[in-house]
């Protein structure tokens, strides 16, 4: 849902502007044999996009799939937001 702001002209009239929506969080999971300092998990973060790199000795797939599902559901319920520059 958009919400609007409003605004003043140079005439001192009020009008209302839509507010930019707030991008929504992108992100992933990916299984690796293994990562740095034997750590189960590593979160990996560049404009646009966040990635969950996970052990595959850590992490089983079904594991990975129902991480991914419930991120899904947070994203898409509005509770995780990513604000980067530009976007």
């Amino acid at each position: 849902m958009a919400e609007e702001t409003g605004g003043q002209n140079q005439d001192d009239e009020t009008t209302d502007q839509p507010q930019q929506p707030t991008p929504a969080a992108e992100f992933r999971m990916e299984l690796c044999d293994s990562l740095p300092g034997g750590r189960a998990v590593v979160a990996v973060e560049q404009e646009g996009e966040f990635t969950w790199l996970a052990d595959r000795h850590h992490v089983s797939p079904q594991a990975r799939d129902e991480f991914v599902e419930q991120l899904t559901r947070i994203v898409k319920e509005g509770w995780w937001v990513q604000n980067w520059p530009g976007r």
